[in-house]
């Protein structure tokens, strides 16, 4: 009995780890295509894309207004044949980053995920963030460090729109009016 019961443990054991290993190698797959980025980096995509304009939209898991708002996003890069990247918030060693990777793939699977490199924002979120937005907007646009961000730069790499949470004229869960004043309009020039 004492052998049965040694046995059974030892399988349980052993199906625990590979299951611990098929899910770190699950979380290694999802997050392997993500492009580490900083703000020079931004630029230097918006040049070299071939499109007319390039749209990152910041996005955390954990943010209501980034998971409401990302189908509008991802109609707009398509409807407007846009370069497009999700921006992750959230460290590159963060146990949401792998979440956020799959929820993303789930909404889109041919998603461009980036993420803001730790070596140059560290990985405190809000930090991270400020430090990024601070660094991409320009003076003529007010500097408001949320998320569920639209930045949109043109072929020359110039930032010509960077929203916040104040330009949406409606309600918080719907940010389509806010595009379509603040920038669709761009998009048709």
């Amino acid at each position: 009995m004492k052998q049965l019961l040694l046995l059974c443990a030892f399988i349980c054991c052993a199906c625990t780890n590979a299951q611990e290993s098929q899910n770190q190698a699950k979380t290694a797959t999802a997050t392997s295509n993500i492009l580490s980025i900083d703000s020079n980096d931004v630029y230097k995509m918006a040049q070299t894309s071939g499109k007319k304009n390039t749209l990152f939209y910041t996005f955390g898991i954990w943010c209501e207004p980034c998971r409401l708002h990302l189908p509008t996003a991802i109609k707009l890069a398509k409807d407007y044949d846009l370069e497009f990247y999700v921006l992750l918030v959230d460290s590159e060693t963060s146990a949401k980053t792998p979440r956020a990777v799959e929820y993303l793939q789930k909404q889109d699977k041919d998603l461009k995920i980036a993420i803001l490199k730790d070596a140059v924002y560290g990985e405190k979120t809000q930090k991270r963030n400020t430090k990024f937005v601070t660094e991409v907007t320009p003076p003529e646009f007010e500097m408001v460090d949320d998320y569920s961000k639209y930045i949109l730069l043109n072929n020359q790499g110039k930032v010509i729109m960077v929203t916040n949470w104040q330009d949406n004229p409606g309600s918080w869960e719907d940010d389509s009016d806010m595009v379509e004043i603040k920038i669709v309009p761009l998009l048709k020039n």
